[in-house]
């Protein structure tokens, strides 16, 4: 009879384990198992919520990309004049700021300021037509 009640506490002890509630008898490394699965879960679930708002924000962010890349191209198409006029005036917008930084230390703002100004006068011009 004895040897049933030792069977029967050791089947309710490892009933108590696998289930994850701690019974009486429960010990320090049982305890420690638990907060370690229930930290496990709520990193699990953490990591899982932030999968899921990188891809959102990936989504949202492709579709917004490809709406404006679908303008940009539709745009050039039907105005491709002054697609060229704008690209050229942006080139040469970029060549004068780069040129200004290799050249040193010399202060060339008296030419670059009204350059770079009257390309911007003159995209804006042809955006407005």
């Amino acid at each position: 009879m004895e040897v049933n009640k030792n069977q029967s506490d050791q089947t309710t002890g490892a009933r108590l384990a696998s289930t994850g509630t701690s019974g009486p008898t429960s010990t320090a490394p049982q305890k420690a198992r638990e907060v370690a699965s229930e930290i496990s879960s709520q990193v699990q679930g953490a990591y899982d919520q932030s999968v899921k708002a990188v891809g959102d924000a990936y989504d949202k962010t492709s579709e917004a990309l490809t709406k404006t890349y679908d303008q940009a191209m539709t745009y050039g198409r039907d105005n491709p004049g002054k697609l060229t006029m704008i690209a050229f005036g942006a080139g040469i917008g970029v060549g004068v700021l780069l040129a200004s930084g290799l050249v040193g230390r010399r202060n060339n703002s008296h030419i670059t300021e009204p350059l770079v100004n009257a390309l911007s006068q003159v995209a804006l011009a042809f955006f407005r037509r």
